[in-house]
């Protein structure tokens, strides 16, 4: 089974990839449990990569990855373009934030599509969803297992594209999912694979600012293995001015773009219309318009 190269972590492991395809035919009785049954059976097959359930924290406060699943492993739900059916022109690959719970992080996928689609984007829009609910999980555990999640989507995109070498793939962050997203760029460019993904974009992203310049933990990356960057901020997002500098004694991306010199395929947009941190990809209020046209 094809996998990155070990060099791209501290230690490389075999990952997996386990269909779970539920069947939407529930017996039900009455309007009030239909719709219940719709609502769970939409939730189901929602197309994603998921990787819940395989971190959890100890009693002491330190996040793990559970024995059962390896550093490089996801699991899929739902139907996945180009890997259940035929391969698509292009997969948006969209990662939530921190403290989703399940079905909030498929809400979220349901209203960020439903926003693609008002502004004229028509291709498949699947999310990716990993452990950031816990009210165990503080910021800094949460950003752990945010960037260990980053092998597990870079497995995926290499999977992906090794199965559907001709579709374009384009991955979408918020908040911390930025983490997550950054992070699968540099396990790629680690492992010296720099033509898969052909666009990244930051809403709102929780990662320092200085990461994603060219002398940053991230910038030189970016530069390598993307074909292009966007990175909309907020100078008034209230969420990131006060809870993400508290937490980290730094400046967010989302907060006020690439400090110092920026990756040369990469693009700070200003959004200060938006109405708060929550709003990004929201349909109407949002700025998907301006990430749509960016492609």
């Amino acid at each position: 089974m094809s996998r990155l190269s070990e060099d791209t972590t501290r230690n490389g492991t075999e990952r997996g990839r386990r269909q779970f395809l539920r069947g939407a035919g529930v017996a039900a009785s009455g309007l009030l449990a239909t719709a219940a049954a719709s609502t769970a059976a939409a939730d189901a097959t929602f197309p994603r990569v998921s990787t819940r359930g395989h971190y959890d924290v100890t009693w002491y406060g330190s996040p793990y990855r559970k024995d059962e699943y390896t550093k490089w492993e996801y699991d899929t739900v739902g139907s996945i373009p180009g890997l259940d059916t035929d391969a698509p022109d292009e997969l948006l690959v969209h990662v939530h934030g921190w403290r989703n719970e399940d079905d909030e992080a498929v809400d979220g996928f349901r209203t960020a599509r439903e926003a693609y689609r008002a502004n004229g984007y028509d291709q498949p829009v699947v999310g990716f969803t990993w452990d950031s609910d816990s009210s165990v999980f503080g910021w800094w555990d949460s950003t752990e297992i945010a960037e260990a999640n980053g092998l597990k989507l870079a497995q995926f995109v290499f999977d992906y594209r090794n199965e559907n070498p001709d579709t374009t793939v384009r991955l979408v962050c918020h908040s911390l999912g930025a983490r997550v997203l950054l992070r699968a760029v540099e396990v790629l460019d680690a492992s010296e694979v720099r033509d898969y993904v052909d666009s990244i974009t930051l809403l709102g992203g929780a990662a320092d600012n200085d990461a994603v310049a060219t002398d940053g933990a991230y910038g030189p990356s970016i530069e390598r293995a993307v074909g292009q960057a966007d990175n909309f901020w907020k100078d008034e997002d209230d969420v990131l001015n006060w809870a993400y500098t508290t937490a980290e004694w730094d400046s967010a991306v989302g907060e006020e773009g690439c400090e110092g010199t920026s990756p040369a395929n990469y693009e700070d947009h200003n959004v200060d219309d938006v109405p708060d941190h929550f709003s990004y990809d929201e349909p109407g209020e949002g700025c998907i318009a301006d990430v749509v046209a960016e492609w």
